[in-house]
């Protein structure tokens, strides 16, 4: 568990032509003729009841577990968050700067903010966060954030509401790492003893504090009245313990808890209960059909063309994710700042297709159904997919199918796990099904570097421009410069295709439907925008 959530955590905050048929972030997806009115004015007061899954540790910086990170964000803040479209906003720190070479960032921190227990808050506090993830790096002990401070070379503490921090290497420091909790350094004798207190009351800044703690059973969380920005609606919010998450939706069905996450993509079953409100929302988890550069027919672009209008996505999402994933051309997640949909330009079209492959001299010459060229050879390819993923396996079936449409055949490869990896190392393969967990910080390089031609870039693509821009890319420190260079990135991409894009994976936020407010989860923060939620009274 400890390792799938550590992914988890460094996926989230390290790394379309058209989407109709695909349900998008943020909409409910119950469709009703009669919607129950909302209150004109949301009315404060009410508490809620959220599944918390059985933990370990509520400390922050050793937790492994993801429904605990989750609410550790209604207790703890970092320096920095991120809004919906995933872009930073200001948090702890109301303002920041970088040196012309990225090695130093300065944080403005706010001067208002006090801990849970009165206390103040100050720079203080932060360089002893940092410095206790900073010891993660260099000790046995483990903490889910500490490649997030790996390259940071000192901290120093200018005043009581300014820090500096210093790099070793300058340039390629994303500021978004800066979301990780600030932990009060009054809480804990030293850095070292962070990593041994693993049944501390979390003391935190946030909009909740903790009012009752029992590991086993229930956290009782109650409105912060002194929080330095917009206080909540909910007066109080109660996590209650179960032991999966499919115990946390059969806790919101039978009336224990008011919120929880779907689980794969069983959410359909809920559509007709009429005391239940679904909030769909696109997740990181991206899926694609992977070329292998070093087979001589698929360095050819007009091949990979050919193929890429050949697939028609949307009958995969449909009928393989009931509709549950959102259709994208490029490795951007359709709802970041980032995504240019004017670099969409794929889409599912048979006849241009045909015409790509005839015009590059791909015809049938024989009495099968395969075209081949002037030398006889045939358009063949093996996909490679890994046997415990129903999901790929039926995608794959897809595919094939449709591609023998235009003269193309496809023979599937099922591989266990450790074949999958290693015949992906061994580059053995010519199509491959495969997936990514992105960050919310986008670098592409591991994917798509020349670098990385020997380790993660396994496709074997090398182009010198998509280097540079993912050079510059990585380097960028102005948000408008790293918008535009990504807009580069992302239509380099469509026009090279060294990777089919399919799309990316959406999930759902269960909800009892007392419950209104703006709702809008989102993959970093399932309880995205928690202070405008509200208890609707029958």
């Amino acid at each position: 568990m400890k390792k799938k959530f550590f992914h988890f955590l460094i996926w989230v905050l390290c790394i379309v032509f058209f989407i109709s048929g695909c349900s998008k972030g943020n909409e409910n997806i119950q469709q009703e003729e009669e919607e129950v009115p909302e209150l004109k004015t949301p009315v404060a007061g009410g508490e809620i009841f959220l599944p918390v899954i059985q933990f370990a540790t509520f400390n922050p910086i050793v937790n492994d577990n993801q429904s605990v990170y989750y609410l550790h964000q209604l207790i703890y803040e970092g320096l920095l968050k991120l809004d919906e479209h995933y872009e930073l906003q200001p948090a702890l720190a109301k303002s920041w700067s970088v040196s012309s070479d990225g090695s130093e960032w300065k944080f403005v921190l706010r001067d208002e903010v006090s801990w849970h227990d009165g206390k103040p808050f100050t720079a203080e506090d932060v360089k002893f966060t940092i410095d206790a993830i900073r010891i993660s790096n260099e000790t046995k002990n483990i903490s889910i954030y500490s490649s997030f401070a790996q390259y940071i070379k000192d901290v120093k503490v200018s005043s009581p509401n300014e820090i500096l921090i210093r790099f070793d290497t300058p340039l390629q420091n994303p500021v978004e790492i800066f979301t990780f909790p600030i932990i009060p350094k009054h809480q804990f004798n030293n850095v070292e003893s962070v990593y041994q207190s693993l049944n501390i009351v979390p003391v935190g800044t946030g909009p909740y504090k903790i009012e009752s703690y029992n590991k086993y059973n229930r956290i009782q969380l109650v409105r912060y009245d002194n929080y330095w920005s917009k206080k909540p609606l909910l007066s109080g919010i109660i996590a209650k313990m179960v032991p999966d998450k499919g115990a946390a939706l059969t806790s919101v069905e039978a009336n224990e808890i008011d919120v929880s996450q779907a689980n794969d993509y069983d959410w359909e079953k809920f559509s007709s209960d009429k005391t239940i409100n679904i909030y769909e929302y696109v997740t990181q988890e991206y899926e694609f059909v992977g070329f292998n550069f070093n087979n001589h027919l698929l360095n050819d672009i007009n091949i990979r063309k050919a193929v890429s209008f050949g697939v028609d996505r949307h009958k995969i999402t449909d009928e393989v994710y009931l509709g549950h994933a959102t259709v994208t051309d490029a490795p951007i997640h359709p709802d970041s700042y980032m995504y240019d949909e004017e670099a969409q330009e794929i889409g599912y079209d048979i006849t241009k297709a045909k015409d790509i492959l005839g015009k590059s001299n791909w015809l049938n010459r024989d009495a099968d159904e395969w075209l081949e060229n002037e030398e006889g050879e045939e358009l063949r390819f093996h996909l490679l997919v890994n046997d415990n993923n129903t999901q790929r396996i039926k995608t794959a079936e897809i595919i094939a199918e449709q591609l023998k449409s235009i003269g193309i055949e496809v023979v599937i490869q099922k591989a266990n796990w450790e074949e999958y990896e290693k015949r992906l190392a061994e580059k053995s393969y010519d199509l491959v099904i495969g997936g990514w967990k992105f960050s919310l910080i986008p670098d592409l390089r591991f994917a798509l570097h020349s670098n990385y031609l020997t380790s993660s870039n396994f496709i074997g693509y090398s182009n010198p421009e998509m280097d540079r821009l993912l050079e510059e890319a990585a380097a960028a420190k102005i948000q408008d410069q790293r918008i535009e260079i990504y807009k580069l990135i992302q239509k380099e991409f469509v026009k090279d295709l060294p990777y089919l894009s399919l799309f990316y994976k959406n999930s759902a936020l269960i909800v009892k439907n007392h419950i209104k407010g703006n709702i809008s989860p989102n993959y970093y923060n399932i309880y995205n925008d928690i202070s405008n939620w509200y208890v609707q009274e029958e």
